[in-house]
């Protein structure tokens, strides 16, 4: 399909996890300049256990969904533990031919049976004119109990059957398979079919695909399972590459600890992806390149061939393997694919949990600078090194509180001369901010605490 300009714009969340309720806009939608041609950045800042990661993990739960993949096999565990749903909402900026949207998608999910399930689901969107006087229209809506329609709007329903009375009979096989499958509605494959022969709704259509698309290929979450591969001496280089034969993206995952077989198609790409990375390296980490050592063919054991490689770093004509390399350093050249492609692409969005472990914070700081000020793309990110805090602007962070009910606020009130850090950790010491953004600790009490618990193992 031909791209298209897509950018997140907003996420809510309502029951999910340790949220009871949170949102976080991106600076354009607050503004209502939805895309200016220039890069997005949301930084993500607060105290451990107070929802950071659960934002990541709710772009990565649409990513699945949007994805038509199955939902994870602990999905009950997302509900927040005091409710019986949880409801996720986004809004993405959209520019289909010469029109521009704003896309609502939310979806919700329940307990039942010791489970949980995909309840309901809802698209909509509205054209955005130049007076931004906005009416929604509702492209579909899914009700796990609606009888009869199978999906709301009626109206929608009554036209997909219109001019082919075998979709009904197609809408009531699209439900049982989400069902039982465990996927979206909306975005199973046999849903996209129904609209696609319809004429009538090519505009809707393109929305479901556009959204499919940019979930497939242009959506990264990097978790701190990416992390926890790293430590364990694999290297996953996730990518995203384009060619004659369309886009492709992903992860590739190395043996660090002695050599790999990867088939043909994994090991071209592993070498564009190394030639990619060397460009931009040496310039973040002086006189570092990347090198394949490419150790001959052999059989698999299913028969197939495979290439024998083994990932070299060298430094000033020294070659070693990577596995030596520090854990930051491993780490920024699994993501450094990914970040290239969100620098140069508008409509690609990277999310990375723990940004700054292993990196160091100078490091840290200017390349966040450099995407702000000349990237494309969308960058969401959590943290706990505050160097971002003096980097960039102010409208690129959000900070967490103690507040289950309002997890997410920006710090107000900021003069242009005032140090954004120093005013984060007056807040945290001292309050004053609208929100509680730190649960007191009492040094004292930890003292304590840690010599009681010191004495456990010497008791009798």
């Amino acid at each position: 399909m031909a791209e298209k300009i897509i950018r997140i714009q907003s996420i809510e969340l309502i029951g999910f996890k340790n949220i009871k309720k949170g949102i976080i806009d991106l600076s354009g939608y607050r503004q209502k300049n939805y895309y200016n041609g220039k890069s997005d950045i949301i930084g993500i800042y607060g105290q451990n256990g107070s929802g950071k990661t659960t934002i990541v993990e709710a772009f990565k739960l649409f990513k699945t969904i949007a994805s038509g993949e199955k939902l994870p096999d602990d999905i009950k565990n997302y509900i927040y533990e005091l409710e019986d749903a949880a409801t996720l909402k986004f809004v993405f900026y959209i520019e289909l031919k010469e029109q521009k949207l704003l896309v609502y998608y939310q979806m919700s999910l329940r307990r039942k049976e010791g489970q949980a399930e995909l309840y309901n689901e809802k698209l909509s969107y509205s054209q955005i004119n130049e007076d931004n006087k906005k009416r929604k229209i509702d492209i579909i809506e899914y009700l796990m109990d609606l009888k009869d329609t199978y999906i709301l709007p009626k109206a929608r329903y009554n036209e997909l059957i219109r001019n082919n009375k075998e979709n009904e009979f197609n809408l009531e096989v699209s439900k049982r398979l989400s069902i039982k499958e465990k996927t979206s509605f909306i975005f199973n494959d046999s849903l996209e079919e129904i609209f696609k022969s319809n004429s009538t709704s090519n505009d809707y259509f393109n929305v479901i695909n556009i959204i499919k698309h940019f979930a497939r290929v242009n959506l990264f979450v990097i978790t701190n399972e990416h992390s926890a591969t790293i430590s364990l001496n694999y290297m996953p280089l996730s990518f995203r590459m384009e060619d004659n034969c369309g886009v492709t993206s992903g992860d590739i995952a190395i043996n660090l600890l002695g050599t790999s077989n990867i088939d043909k198609k994994r090991y071209n790409i592993a070498t564009r992806i190394i030639k990619q990375l060397n460009v931009v390296l040496s310039t973040i980490i002086p006189n570092l390149q990347l090198e394949i050592n490419n150790l001959g063919n052999e059989l698999s054991k299913n028969g197939k061939e495979v290439v024998r490689i083994q990932l070299l770093s060298i430094k000033k004509d020294i070659k070693i393997p990577l596995k030596y390399e520090s854990e930051g350093i491993k780490k920024i050249i699994s993501i450094l694919s990914t970040l290239i492609s969100m620098f140069n692409n508008p409509s690609i969005c990277l999310i990375v949990d723990e940004l700054d472990a292993g990196i160091f914070e100078y490091l840290l700081g200017e390349l966040l600078k450099i995407i702000e000020q000349e990237g494309k793309g969308q960058f969401i990110f959590t943290s706990h090194n505050l160097r971002a805090l003096e980097m960039l602007e102010k409208e690129s962070l959000v900070f967490s509180t103690a507040n289950p009910e309002n997890r997410f606020i920006r710090i107000t009130n900021i003069k242009s001369n005032n140090n954004l850090r120093n005013v984060y950790l007056r807040g945290v010491d001292l309050g004053g901010l609208n929100e509680c953004i730190y649960e007191e600790t009492n040094s004292f009490e930890i003292a304590h605490a840690f010599r009681k618990a010191g004495d456990i193992l010497n008791e009798e």
